[in-house]
């Protein structure tokens, strides 16, 4: 199985990926993870840094089912695939950030999640990469549960 110190692409490495405050035991199980870790990292965190040529912060990559459930994510969640990442770009709008994934980039689902309207620099970008790619945008502000279809930087 890889090490923690295995780069997954030019500018990512699995300990990044897998680093959780839970305390619990967060490596992939299996190769097919990690191969999915490989494809989001290329396919989706190395065009974001290129783009804005600053580092990528991650705030939740890969989690193991026990990981996931402690930290309350959805039983499906693509997180335990390792097809899902949590990020911002520092000093970045993610907003700005998530018009620019959602025009520019292939992916499975992108989601402005967190976010306050006013404060640009609120929440964070979630966005997956999976072989058979649907393009779901979504907008979850801060205080609800609700999902709105698109990028919005408000609730209608």
């Amino acid at each position: 199985m890889a090490s923690n110190t295995d780069r997954l692409s030019k500018h990512f490495t699995l300990r990044e990926m897998t680093t959780t405050s839970s305390g619990l035991l967060n490596q992939p199980a299996s190769p097919q993870v990690l191969d999915n870790l490989r494809s989001l990292c290329s396919q989706i965190l190395e065009p974001v840094r290129a783009h804005y040529e600053r580092p990528v912060i991650i705030h939740s990559g890969y989690r193991s089912p026990d990981v996931n459930k402690a930290v309350g994510g959805s039983s499906a969640s693509q997180h335990v695939k390792g097809e899902a990442v949590d990020f911002h770009v520092s000093g970045h709008s993610v907003y700005d950030l998530a018009i620019w994934i959602s025009n520019t980039l292939d992916y499975d689902q992108l989601i402005l999640e967190n976010f306050l309207p006013g404060i640009p620099t609120s929440g964070w970008v979630h966005c997956s990469f999976a072989r058979n790619n649907r393009g779901q945008d979504l907008t979850k502000f801060k205080g609800s549960k609700m999902y709105h279809p698109g990028i919005i930087l408000k609730p209608e």
